[in-house]
């Protein structure tokens, strides 16, 4: 009977241990997060951020990085492949817009969604594609 309590007792402790142990996806969205880190990124968002947009569910992230463009208060949303100006709908009658609209077609087919706001530009992507991914994301965000 002792025996039986003593093995119980460490089957639940190794069992307990290697719940601890990250997985394999874990593994790879804490690397591509540093990495992210690194590029300038700051991951993760408020409740309110994520209210704004209308792309995002627990599957794919919200990225942030420095807004160094002359754009603000822009949100692009992807619909049906390709990036469309969702807000505001007053800016496709400005002199601007067509260079920006160029600009953002060559973005990723990976961005779900862009916002643009005066410090900082918000993007929703599905993180798991990489590292080499978001390099071009940010390649790309940065042309605009």
């Amino acid at each position: 009977m002792e025996l039986l309590i003593s093995l119980f007792i460490i089957l639940f402790l190794i069992g307990a241990i290697s719940f601890l142990k990250p997985s394999k996806k874990m593994k790879a969205l804490s690397t591509v997060r540093m990495s992210a880190s690194k590029e300038g990124f700051k991951i993760g968002s408020t409740n309110e951020l994520k209210k704004k947009f209308k792309n995002w569910n627990p599957q794919v992230a919200i990225y942030q990085i420095k807004n160094t463009s002359d754009h603000k208060n822009l949100h692009y949303l992807r619909i049906e492949n390709k990036l469309k100006l969702y807000d505001p709908i007053s800016f496709k009658y400005e002199k601007k817009f067509q260079i920006v609209e160029e600009k953002i077609s060559k973005l990723p087919s990976s961005v779900l969604e862009i916002i643009f706001y005066q410090s900082n530009i918000a993007i929703v992507w599905n993180e798991m594609l990489g590292i080499e991914e978001l390099i071009k994301i940010k390649n790309a965000v940065l042309k605009i």
